[in-house]
């Protein structure tokens, strides 16, 4: 199976030169045009200005800007110890440009370029059956989806359709390759055997509100998803391991508290949502950290409210035991003219007097609970069932029509909803609400499957031996962490993923991942494509000679071997 999305990123970043995002020729020329301006302004390399002096042109040749060596010859940069993508990523773009090996455009890397050179190999072995040369004993599916950007809703649609399409057809699926751009390095492309697991756990914290001047009398829930942002955002505790592979810890997309105009009350609900990399965990594992650290974080921002309060009563104490020593001195001067005592320091002396007692009597545990989407529907249930699903099933059905229309996205849906719900409930008391939202990426790997341990392995040694044939250097890698359509190929290890659902707002019409279509697929898949860099970039490119040479002689060996 070769497969792949067709759906692209915007083009915003380009500029002046978005409406040539698509058209690979005409923005070639612009960006050759630009890079001679660069020239005659200085603006580029040493190398670069001896190219252009020694060829007196513009366009250097036809030459890679790298020490005057040819593609072919500077494709491995390790051959130096450096890599120009790393040390220099503008030089090395404008470098790109020069050299004319390259093809940019936006979707040229990621991923039009291994999309077409799928449909190239296709065509080659369709022409070879209508000729009668064709030696293969099997069949080439080629399969397209869209949304891969944004939520998968294409792979994860194609998981069932597969699945049907090998019971009706009889087939076995033996390997599927999402043409995706890969990198290159000193030791070869990138070949990857999995991809990295994704969920969005959505965090809403309804706290106490109070006007700013009594700001203690309440409890700020930016305050505490603060610290819930501190102990998670890029936690080492997270990031896991995988021989020698590590995936990226945490990192929140958004944070912001819930009012809907301006006041000066204390913010008494806030939510945001951040995404989190596994390699082997799943929802459930990452929901019980979820709670233990929500747990952690109220208690902690409420234990700094009540010694922030106590040294405020400190100070304010301090104050008085100054005004008292000066009242004190001036006893006998205030007795024989009483009309001079000033009667706002004697008012404030007595407010500040009693600030402690106050405080004692005010400074009471602060209760809250932490709770999971699934532990709040619950208690919704507990209180009156019938009348929760009807509510429920309207917010759904509301909440789908809104995201249908672009009104809104399904993270910021997931907080509106999570938000009706606790109103719903009629909880008052301080609370932090735990859910998903979507998209939900499993972490794959084709090593991992069971009954076919090892398999992603075995036929990578095929991948290398056919890309050895082509000239082509390739290396194994585990994960892919850029995340990808090969998390719906297939269940690996021993994940739980029976509870997702219900702590997911929007499961149901509005979202859903069918994990036993995808349990019965357990197809082995590997991430190969082109050499590409700069991918969601205006600098995007593909190498020409790894797309237009490299892989179609790699995919087709590959296939009749």
């Amino acid at each position: 199976i070769l497969t792949g999305h067709y759906d692209v990123v915007s083009v915003e970043d380009y500029g002046q030169l978005k409406p040539l995002a698509f058209s690979v020729d005409e923005l070639k020329a612009e960006l050759e045009k630009e890079y001679g301006g660069r020239v005659m302004r200085g603006l580029t390399g040493e190398t670069e200005n001896n190219s252009a002096k020694e060829g007196g042109e513009q366009i250097p040749g036809r030459k890679s800007a790298e020490k005057g060596g040819t593609e072919e010859e500077n494709e491995i940069h390790g051959a130096r110890g450096k890599n120009p993508e790393r040390s220099d990523p503008d030089q090395d773009f404008w470098n790109d440009v020069a050299s004319g090996e390259w093809i940019f455009g936006r979707g040229a890397a990621d991923m039009k370029g291994g999309l077409a050179a799928g449909l190239a190999v296709l065509l080659g072995i369709g022409e070879e059956v209508l000729d009668g040369t064709c030696g293969m004993d099997g069949n080439v599916l080629f399969l397209s989806v869209p949304d891969e950007e944004s939520y998968s809703a294409g792979m994860r649609g194609a998981a069932g359709f597969l699945t049907k399409l090998r019971e009706k057809e009889k087939l076995s699926y033996d390997l599927l390759i999402d043409l995706e751009p890969m990198s290159r390095d000193e030791n070869g492309l990138e070949v990857f055997l999995g991809s990295v697991g994704k969920c969005m756990p959505v965090v809403l914290v309804q706290g106490r509100t109070a006007h700013v001047s009594r700001c203690f009398d309440g409890l700020n829930a930016v305050g505490v998803l603060g610290r819930m942002f501190e102990k998670t955002e890029l936690s080492a505790e997270f990031a896991e391991v995988f021989d020698g592979e590590v995936c990226m810890p945490p990192t929140w997309l958004n944070f912001k508290d819930l009012k809907k105009e301006y006041d000066v009350s204390v913010p008494a609900r806030a939510a945001g949502y951040l995404s989190v990399l596994s390699f082997q965990s799943g929802p459930g594992e990452i929901m019980e950290k979820m709670r233990e650290l929500g747990g952690e974080a109220f208690a902690e921002y409420i234990e700094r409210m009540d010694a922030e309060r106590r040294m405020l009563e400190e100070k304010l104490s301090g104050r008085a035991m100054q005004k008292k020593k000066q009242f004190v001195k001036t006893a006998e001067l205030q007795a024989a003219n009483a009309e001079s005592t000033d009667h706002a320091d004697l008012a404030s002396e007595k407010y500040v007097d009693s600030v402690s007692e106050e405080g004692e009597k005010n400074n009471v545990q602060q209760n809250f609970t932490v709770l999971s989407f699934a532990e709040l529907s619950g208690q919704c249930r507990e209180k009156n069932a019938d009348g929760f699903e009807c509510f429920l099933a309207e917010l759904k059905s509301r909440t789908e029509a809104r995201i249908r229309s672009g009104e809104t996205n399904y993270p910021q849906a997931t907080i509106d909803m999570m938000t009706e719900v606790l109103d719903w409930s009629g909880i008052t008391d301080p609370v932090m609400v735990i859910g998903f939202a979507p998209p939900l990426y499993p972490a794959y790997h084709s090593d991992q499957m069971a009954g076919k341990e090892g398999i992603g392995s075995w036929q990578f040694k095929k991948i290398k031996k056919a890309s050895e044939a082509a000239g082509c250097m390739v290396k194994k890698v585990h994960y892919f962490t850029g995340i990808s359509d090969l998390s719906y190929c297939g269940t690996c290890g021993d994940m739980d993923f029976s509870g997702y659902a219900a702590e997911t707002p929007l499961w149901g019409g509005g979202y859903q991942v069918d994990f036993d279509e995808i349990g019965k697929l357990n197809i082995p898949a590997v991430l190969m494509g082109p050499w590409g860099k700069d991918i969601h970039r205006r600098t995007e490119r593909v190498n020409r000679k790894s797309l237009l040479v490299e892989l179609p002689e790699i995919l087709h060996t590959l296939i009749e071997n």
